[in-house]
C-alpha cells in the first residue's frame, strides 16, 4: 500500500498479450457481492508478481543498506513460515521512498519505505507491519472486489490491471486504488487480525501492532493537520483513520486474541539494538535537489546557497526547486540555465523568456551580474501572473539563475514582494562552513540525558516545518512525550 499518482499504461500490444492469456486462462467470471478470489492460479499470481515487483523497484529504487535490508528480510521470513501460505517464496525489500508506507504484491512481494522505518522502535513493530503485509498476500486482498455492491467482470479488473498508475509506475489501477486508499475497512482488520496470528506464532508480542496502528494514526493527524495549514491533500497511509477508527474496537479486540497463540520465542534484538540499525538511515526525499536545512536551501554541486520564509516548504520541480508558502498562495522557483550567447540577463529575460518587463535595474548579487525585475502577466504556477524575477549570471561556469515569484491571486501589486526579494538578496555561494552542514540530513541515534526535552531537540533539528510533532511521533512520544534519562530516541541531523 504505496501511496500512488496517476500513471500511463501498458502498450496496446501487451495489454492485449496479458489480456488474451489470463482471459483464456479464466474465462470473464463475475465477482459478486461474496468477494470471491480470482481463478488465479499460483504460477500466474507469481508471474504477475514479479513483473509488478520490477517496475516497482525500478521506480523507487532499493534502499542501499544492506545490513538493514539483510535484518528486515530475516524478520520477515520468521513470519511468513508462519503463515498460511508457506510455500510461497516471500521477499522482502525496503524501498529508498521517505513517504510511510508498506505494501504487498500478489506472489509474496512486500516492501517497506525508509519512510515506515523511521518511524519503528521494536523489532515486534516492524513485524506487526510485515505480518500485516504478509496477511494481505495470504488472503489474497490484491484479487478480491472492493466494491460489495457491485459484480465486478474478470476482463475488467484485467484491464484495471494493465492500467498502471504512476508513482509506482506501472502498478494497475487495481493495485493503484488500494495502494492509495488500502482495501477498506473489512479487509485491512483482515490483515490486522490475521498478521497478529502471524507475529503471535512466530513468537512476537501483538501488543506491536496496536502501537504500529497508534503511531502511524498520529502521523496521519498531524498530517492532516498540516495539509488543513497548506490548503492541499493529505498523503495519508492508506486511509488508517478511516480504517481504524478510535470508536471501532474490532482491531482492538482482534489483534489482543491473537495473544493466546504467541509462541515462545523472543525479538532477534532488543530495543536498543533495533534503534542502533537505523542510526544513520537517510531522512528525507531522495528526489529533491540539493539539500534544506531549517529555511535555508543548498545544492553543493553548483556551489550556492539561498535563504526561504518561516512556514514554506521546499519541493523538487524540473531544472530546480520550489518554495511553497503554507497556505499554497505563493510560490519562489529557483533554475538554472546554460547561457549560450553573449545576452546580458535583461536581453535574456526579453528575448528567450518574453518577460514584458515594467520595472527594473542591473544588480551585483554573491559577485554575479545581473538583472532584477517585475514583468507583467508571466508565466507562473499559477497562469498569467505579475512576477518579480531576478537573472544571475555566472559567465565562467556559463550558468545562469533564474528566480521567480509569483502570488496565487495576484493582479497587479504582488502581495509577497517583500519575502520574494529577500528571497533573491539572500544568495550566495557556499564557504567552507555551509558545506559542512550542507550534509543530507540522516536519522541519528542518541541517549536522552536529564533534562532533554523534544522541545529543545526540535529547536536543533534541520527539519524545516512541525518539527516538534514529526520527531514526537517517529519516537512514540505524540502529543505530548518526553524522552526519559537514559533513553535511546532518534533525532535527524
Amino acid at each position: 500500500m504505496l501511496t500512488m499518482n496517476k500513471s500511463r499504461s501498458f502498450t496496446t500490444e501487451f495489454s492485449c498479450m496479458i489480456s488474451a492469456t489470463l482471459a483464456a486462462a479464466m474465462g470473464v467470471i463475475a465477482l459478486g457481492l461474496s468477494l470471491n478470489v480470482f481463478a488465479v492460479s499460483l504460477e500466474e499470481e507469481i508471474k504477475l508478481g514479479k513483473e509488478e515487483h520490477l517496475k516497482i523497484v525500478a521506480q523507487f529504487g532499493v534502499y542501499r543498506d544492506k545490513d538493514l535490508q539483510t535484518y528486515v528480510d530475516m524478520v520477515g521470513q520468521r513470519v511468513a513460515k508462519k503463515s498460511s501460505r508457506p510455500e510461497l517464496v516471500y521477499t522482502f525489500t525496503i524501498l529508498n521512498d521517505h513517504m510511510i508506507n508498506a505494501m504487498a504484491l500478489p506472489g509474496g512481494f512486500i516492501y517497506v519505505t525508509r519512510g515506515i522505518l523511521t518511524h519503528m522502535n521494536s523489532e515486534s513493530e516492524l513485524a506487526a507491519v510485515l505480518g500485516h503485509e504478509i496477511a494481505h498476500v495470504t488472503q489474497k486482498h490484491a484479487f478480491k472486489s472492493q466494491n460489495r455492491g457491485k459484480a465486478v467482470q474478470v476482463a475488467s479488473v484485467v484491464a484495471a490491471i494493465l492500467t498502471q498508475n504512476g508513482a509506482v509506475a506501472e502498478v494497475g489501477d487495481l493495485f493503484g486504488g488500494v495502494l492509495l486508499r488500502g482495501y477498506g475497512r473489512e479487509l485491512e482488520l483482515e490483515a490486522d487480525s490475521v498478521g497478529a496470528e502471524y507475529m503471535a506464532k512466530a513468537g512476537y508480542s501483538p501488543d506491536a501492532m496496536l502501537k504500529t496502528i497508534e503511531i502511524l494514526k498520529n502521523k496521519d493527524r498531524i498530517e492532516i493537520e498540516q495539509a488543513r495549514l497548506e490548503k492541499r491533500q493529505p498523503r495519508v497511509y492508506h486511509g488508517i483513520l478511516s480504517t481504524h477508527p478510535d470508536s471501532d474496537t474490532r482491531y482492538k479486540e482482534a489483534v489482543e486474541a491473537s495473544m493466546a497463540l504467541i509462541e515462545n520465542y523472543d525479538e532477534f534484538i532488543q530495543a536498543d539494538e533495533f534503534l542502533e540499525k537505523l542510526n544513520g538511515l537517510s531522512y528525507g526525499s531522495a528526489r529533491q535537489s540539493g539539500v534544506v536545512r531549517k529555511h535555508t536551501f543548498y545544492h553543493p554541486k553548483l556551489g550556492v546557497k539561498l535563504n526561504f520564509p518561516d512556514d514554506w516548504r521546499m519541493e523538487s520541480v524540473k531544472n530546480g526547486v520550489e518554495m511553497v508558502s503554507q497556505t499554497g498562495d505563493a510560490v519562489f522557483a529557483l533554475r538554472t540555465s546554460r547561457i549560450k550567447s553573449n545576452q546580458s540577463a535583461r536581453e535574456f529575460a526579453e528575448t528567450n523568456m518574453g518577460l514584458d518587463i515594467r520595472d527594473g535595474r542591473a544588480v551585483t548579487i554573491a559577485d554575479l551580474e545581473g538583472f532584477l525585475g517585475i514583468a507583467d502577466r508571466a508565466d507562473s504556477t499559477y497562469g498569467p501572473r505579475p512576477v518579480r524575477f531576478a537573472i544571475l549570471q555566472d559567465k565562467r561556469r556559463r550558468i545562469q539563475y533564474i528566480l521567480t515569484g509569483a502570488g496565487k491571486h495576484d493582479l497587479h501589486r504582488i502581495a509577497n514582494d517583500g519575502e520574494f526579494i529577500a528571497t533573491i538578496f539572500s544568495f550566495d555561494k557556499m564557504d567552507a562552513d555551509d558545506r559542512k552542514v550542507a550534509k543530507a540530513p540522516r536519522v541519528q541515534i542518541l541517549r536522552a540525558e536529564e533534562g532533554t526535552t523534544m522541545e529543545a531537540l526540535a529547536a536543533r533539528s534541520p527539519i524545516t516545518n512541525y518539527a516538534l510533532d514529526k520527531l514526537r511521533v517517529m519516537n512514540g512520544l505524540y502529543p505530548h512525550g518526553q524522552p526519559k534519562p537514559g533513553q535511546l530516541i532518534k533525532v535527524i541531523d
